[in-house]
C-alpha cells in the first residue's frame, strides 16, 4: 500500500462529495486529491492527476458509472470502488462493474445521498486503504474471454464421496466465474462457496455465476439438503456451515453468529465444518482476497488429510488471502487461477 492512499471521489451529490471527502481525509492514511461530479470530469482527472484508488457513484447524469469505468480501464487503468445505492440500483449493475475491471464496491446505506454514511466510515476507510495494493495489471485481464470448457473428468477413476469447499473475497466474483467456465457442469461432487459479498448482491451473484455454465450455482438455505453437482453460495450476513443428518445426507446449517476474522459469512467457518464431517476427502480452495479468513480453516483441512489449493500472488487481485494461507503453512500447491478447475478435475480423479 503507498504511504499515503491518493483517492478520486466522484458523485454528483455536492453533498456526499463532501461528506465523503472529510470521512476519507479522517485517516491519516488517506489524502483526497480531487473530487468530480459526473463521468466525464471523472475521466479527465483521472487522466490528470492519477488516484491511486477512485470512488465511483453508478448513477451519474451525462456518464453513469459503468460506462465511465469502461472508459476508465482502457483510457487510464486504476482500481475503482463503486458507490451504489441499492434502492435505486439494478443489483446486477455492481456485478457488472466488477466483471469490468472495478476492484469492489460500497452500497450506500439510505439512497443516492446517503446521511448515514458516516456510521460506516471504518470500514469504507479500511475498504480504500485496502484496495489500494490491488494488482491494476489483473484488473486489466478482466475483459479477456472466460475459458474454455474442460475436458471431462474419467468416470473410471472417480472414488468415495468429494467435497470442494471455495473462498474468495475482493476479486473474487470474477475469479469464481473463470473458475467455473472452465468445469463440467455435472461436477460429481458436493460444493459450496463463501465470497465475501453485501447480502443485497448475493442473489444475483448465484445467477451470474451460474451463467458461466460451470456446475449449477444456488444460494444456499438452513436446512437444505446438499446435492451433488450443485454449488451453494452462502448468502451474505450467515455463516454456513454443513454437516451429516444420518449416514447419507449432508444438510446445510446457516447461523446469524458474530463475524469471523470480521466478515460474516467465514470461510474458516465452512472450511473447520467440512474438515470435522468430511475429513481427507475435502479440497479446499482459497482465491483472491484482502484479510486472512481461510487460513485457519485451511490448517483444519489439512489436519484431517484434505487437500488446498491457493491461488498464486501474481493471479490475484488482492493476495492477502492466499499469502495468509501459505504463511499459515497449510497450503499443498500455489497454482494461477486458470490452472485451479483442472485441479480440481484432478482431485476428483485422485
Amino acid at each position: 500500500m503507498p504511504e499515503k492512499v491518493r483517492a478520486l471521489i466522484v458523485d454528483d451529490s455536492a453533498y456526499m462529495r463532501v461528506v465523503l471527502k472529510d470521512m476519507l481525509e479522517s485517516d491519516e492514511g488517506i489524502s483526497v486529491i480531487g473530487t468530480a461530479k459526473d463521468g466525464l470530469e471523472a475521466i479527465d482527472k483521472v487522466k490528470a492527476l492519477m488516484p491511486d484508488v477512485v470512488l465511483l457513484d453508478i448513477q451519474m447524469p451525462r456518464m453513469d458509472g459503468v460506462a465511465t469505468l469502461q472508459r476508465i480501464m482502457k483510457e487510464a487503468p486504476t482500481r475503482v470502488i463503486m458507490l451504489s445505492a441499492m434502492d435505486k440500483v439494478d443489483t446486477q449493475l455492481p456485478l457488472k462493474a466488477l466483471e469490468m475491471g472495478a476492484v469492489d464496491f460500497i452500497s450506500k446505506p439510505s439512497g443516492p445521498v446517503s446521511i448515514d454514511i458516516v456510521n460506516f466510515a471504518d470500514a469504507i476507510i479500511q475498504v480504500v486503504k485496502g484496495v489500494a495494493d490491488a494488482k491494476v495489471e489483473v484488473l486489466k485481464r478482466a475483459h479477456a474471454p472466460l475459458p474454455n470448457k474442460l475436458k471431462y473428468l474419467r468416470k473410471d477413476a472417480l472414488t468415495g464421496t468429494k467435497v470442494i469447499v471455495l473462498a474468495a473475497s475482493t476479486g473474487g466474483p470474477r475469479a469464481l466465474e473463470v473458475v467455473f467456465a472452465a468445469l463440467p457442469r455435472e461436477l460429481p461432487a458436493f460444493i459450496f462457496i463463501v465470497q465475501h459479498i453485501p447480502q443485497d448482491f448475493s442473489a444475483s451473484f448465484a445467477k451470474r455465476l451460474d451463467a458461466a455454465r460451470g456446475p449449477k450455482v444456488a444460494m444456499a438455505s438452513d436446512g437444505l439438503k446438499a446435492e451433488k453437482g450443485v454449488a451453494y453460495l452462502a448468502p451474505g450476513g450467515k455463516h454456513i456451515r454443513i454437516g451429516w443428518k444420518g449416514a447419507t445426507t449432508l444438510i446445510i446449517k446457516l447461523d446469524d453468529g458474530a463475524p469471523v476474522n470480521f466478515v460474516k459469512p467465514s470461510a474458516d467457518i465452512l472450511f473447520k465444518s467440512a474438515a470435522d464431517c468430511m475429513g481427507a476427502s475435502v479440497l479446499g480452495i482459497i482465491l483472491t482476497g484482502m484479510g486472512s479468513d481461510g487460513a485457519e480453516g485451511a490448517k483444519a483441512i489439512r489436519a484431517e488429510g484434505g487437500k488446498i489449493l491457493v491461488q498464486s500472488e501474481q493471479s490475484s487481485v488482492a493476495a492477502s488471502m492466499p499469502k495468509a494461507v501459505i504463511q499459515a503453512g497449510a497450503a499443498d500447491k500455489i497454482v494461477s487461477l486458470e490452472e485451479i478447475s483442472r485441479e480440481i478435475i484432478k482431485f476428483l480423479e485422485g
